[in-house]
């Protein structure tokens, strides 16, 4: 009978733990917003992106560097790492016909700095205009205006794997 009391007190306990935690926060959530009648995008949390000078030949692909020659990027310390990967995220701006625009791209580099796989996470650079996120669960989401949503899983390879993509 005790036994029974101290098993039921554990189960409604564990059970009572379990109901409370709250769901995976977000590592970077990225919308875009209206600001003096020209779209801009805004992101939480408050991440310092700086310019790459040091490691630029480790953090860039070929595309990179065109992409430099027409924009802005930057990039932001790691939101993730253990021993096998490091997940980074990348904003590029650019000026085109008179306006700002603005892309967010999560890029995954093995644990001796090769880059493994990437995305873009939101955008409104050409055609774009996406919104999305990275979870803490490692989960990329993306949105648009038009209902498209696509959700993908950074694996634990650093693999990039879309997994639903309405």
């Amino acid at each position: 009978m005790k036994t029974i009391k101290i098993v039921g007190g554990i189960l409604f306990i564990s059970s009572f733990l379990f109901s409370c935690q709250t769901e995976k926060k977000d590592l970077i959530d990225i919308k875009i917003i209206e600001k003096d009648g020209l779209e801009s995008m805004t992101y939480l949390p408050n991440l310092e992106f700086n310019e790459i000078k040091d490691s630029a030949i480790f953090l860039f692909d070929e595309k990179d560097y065109y992409r430099i020659f027409t924009s802005e990027i930057k990039v932001a310390p790691p939101i993730y790492q253990n021993d096998v990967i490091k997940v980074r995220v990348f904003t590029r701006s650019q000026l085109a016909e008179n306006k700002n625009e603005y892309g967010f791209l999560v890029r995954t580099y093995s644990k001796d700095g090769k880059i493994k796989d990437e995305m873009v996470v939101a955008s409104t650079i050409g055609d774009l205009s996406c919104e999305g996120k990275i979870t803490s669960d490692l989960r990329v989401v993306t949105y648009c205006p038009s209902g498209e949503k696509t959700i993908a899983q950074i694996e634990k390879d650093g693999s990039i794997k879309v997994i639903e993509n309405e």
